[in-house]
């Protein structure tokens, strides 16, 4: 079972276990996260019995300082800014753990020695944990790399207070966050030995970057991305062009986990905005699509349909969409065959794009899945948001209220009030009517019925076909159609997932079977444990569920909760509500009677 966050303390592991540096070169990184150049790399000292990983397990908790001790702190050089800035930025810790730095004068003993480029070495390192004591009162424990200790505006830069942070990370026992259990980068290895000897590095120290530890020496929870411990490694490092970004702040599993490991300084809950503001972009970020993600129980999801294009491949079928765009000669197609009135639907088709959004086919699909990076928020996180998966979507559905005064289960039109755009909230969210009076005509926006609850704007864009056929939708059917045709426009929802594609028509369908039609795309991203603040655990009855903390011990004959309709009812009804009108037995009766299609 998974236990700590992340990064693994090396006060439980040793992986280096004398200590772990990060060095400077005079070549220039572009490291991506605000766009600037940064002259940072990073190597290791490698002790020699650093290679006997399996040995080390018993005696790693020698590095864990006692839970509220008092660091003694000294400098053995550096400017008084440099100093201070160390001093500022290393406290950022002791807002989260619950011990004390109290900086002492060169000539007193010290428990953490701090230098700055000692003996003109370049390499920024630090011991791990108290490893720091054994260290000579005369020499650093703590080496920090400036090439100037009095330029302040080197002293005040992001960069040299990452640095700090991740050093004073490693002071209280932390590890790189590449080398925990679910790190899973996919390294291609001759360019990490080819970059890397290009700096100067030995093939042992090469070797370090692929060494991770064992479940067996750690504590962890799922890879933390937004860690301060984790270095940064160029896209191009990877055989699937996915590396690392530089940080420069604690993310909230950083506070948490440490909060953990030295207790006493509860951790605040972030509170979680409702709304955020993402960019997209699918080419190593030579071009962004802004989106907004809106906050719907534990998830936050994109709130309207993609609509960018994904580059055309050749004779390969990425981005075989864009060949057959919507026009208006391809609704006038498609509108008699659902008994509308073709004159009352001249739009501006640039209001389809960006309303309905691109029906893409699978293979673009999945071109965005490898491709695509969303970056969160003001200070641009990369974040792990992606195509949902079926449970995704029944979670989402299961936050949709409905009253059970008037029907027993959950059912399309629950979904589509609660998830779909109002009457008049853009330009092409309006019903067609038969200028004649006559009986055809649209109804998903019939006011009144629409609540937009969580503003998904949800739009029924129906889909597309792939090739050559007929369609039927129970009004003079079957209907010829060719490549790119639209079909079920204006009565249905369709989008793919992990899986294959859920589709909302007369009932939802949340595991469809497979189909190279073409669909809407949306991603969402799951909230983390410590964003949420709590894990969620059932019992094999199913007659209790319990709310705990991140790290609380998991109560035996209980399992985690799982995603999907259950827990999203739990979430609706029950969660942190003081005075809930459903009890645990309702939602599981709930769960059980969703009139979807693959129950």
């Amino acid at each position: 079972m998974k236990k700590i966050p992340l990064f693994m303390l090396l006060l439980i592991i040793a992986l280096l276990a004398s200590c772990s540096d990060e060095s400077r070169s005079d070549s220039e990184i572009d490291v991506g996260s605000t766009g600037s150049k940064r002259s940072y790399v990073f190597a290791y000292k490698q002790d020699a019995d650093e290679a006997k990983l399996e040995t080390r397990a018993g005696v790693l908790t020698s590095r864990r300082w006692t839970n509220g001790q008092t660091i003694r702190i000294k400098f053995l050089n550096g400017s008084a800014a440099a100093q201070a800035k160390v001093k500022e930025v290393a406290d950022t810790w002791l807002n989260y753990a619950n011990l004390t730095f109290e900086y002492v004068n060169a000539s007193e003993n010290a428990d953490v020695k701090v230098a700055f480029q000692w003996e003109n070495d370049h390499i920024t390192w630090s011991k791990i944990g108290t490893d720091s004591k054994a260290v000579s009162q005369t020499k650093p424990s703590v080496n920090l790399m400036l090439y100037n200790q009095n330029d302040i505006d080197e002293i005040n830069s992001d960069d040299f207070s990452a640095s700090i942070l991740r050093e004073f990370g490693h002071v209280l026992g932390l590890i790189y966050e590449h080398q925990g259990p679910d790190a899973s980068i996919n390294w291609d290895e001759n360019r990490v030995v080819n970059y890397f000897k290009a700096q100067g590095w030995s093939l042992n120290q090469i070797d370090m970057v692929f060494d991770s530890y064992n479940k067996k020496q750690t504590n962890y929870t799922e890879f933390d991305g937004e860690s301060i411990m984790l270095l940064y490694f160029p896209d191009f490092l990877t055989t699937d062009g996915k590396g690392t970004k530089w940080n420069t702040k604690l993310s909230e599993t950083d506070k948490q986990f440490i909060s953990t490991v030295y207790p006493g300084k509860a951790p605040v809950t972030p509170v979680l905005p409702m709304t955020v503001a993402l960019q997209y972009t699918q080419n190593g970020g030579s071009t962004y699509f802004p989106y907004t993600g809106v906050r719907i129980g534990e998830y936050y999801w994109v709130n309207n349909n993609f609509y960018h294009e994904v580059p055309r491949n050749g004779n390969n079928l990425e981005g075989w969409e864009n060949d057959y765009p919507i026009t208006q000669a391809r609704l006038d197609k498609y509108l008699p065959c659902a008994r509308l009135d073709v004159s009352q639907y001249q739009i501006n088709i640039a209001d389809f794009k960006k309303y309905y959004g691109i029906y893409y086919n699978r293979q673009s699909v999945d071109y965005m899945t490898t491709k695509g990076k969303v970056y969160e928020g003001e200070d641009r996180k990369l974040t792990s948001w992606g195509l949902p998966a079926a449970a995704d979507y029944q979670q989402l559905f299961a936050m949709c209220p409905f009253s059970t005064d008037q029907h027993t289960a959950l059912n399309e039109r629950d979904v589509r009030f609660a998830l779909s755009a109002k009457a008049g909230d853009n330009p092409l969210a309006f019903n067609i009517s038969d200028p004649n009076n006559g009986p055809y005509k649209t109804y998903w926006f019939l006011t009144g019925n629409n609540i937009n609850i969580y503003n998904f704007n949800m739009m029924p864009g129906g889909a597309k076909l792939n090739g050559s056929g007929t369609w039927t939708n129970g009004v003079d059917d079957p209907h010829s159609g060719n490549v790119g045709d639209i079909y079920h426009l204006f009565y249905t929802v369709g989008f793919h997932t992990k899986e294959s594609n859920i589709y909302i028509h007369d009932f939802l369908d949340t595991r469809n079977s497979f189909s190279y039609h073409w669909y809407n795309v949306r991603w969402c991203r799951q909230l983390t444990d410590v964003e949420l603040g709590y894990k969620l655990y059932i019992n094999t009855a199913k007659t209790d569920i319990k709310k705990l903390g991140v790290y609380d011990a998991v109560p035996s004959g209980y399992i985690e909760l799982a995603k999907g309709y259950l827990r999203g009812f739990y979430v609706q009804y029950i969660l942190d509500n003081p005075t809930p009108k459903y009890t645990i037995a309702n939602i599981v009766e709930f769960a059980n009677k969703v009139e979807d299609h693959t129950l």
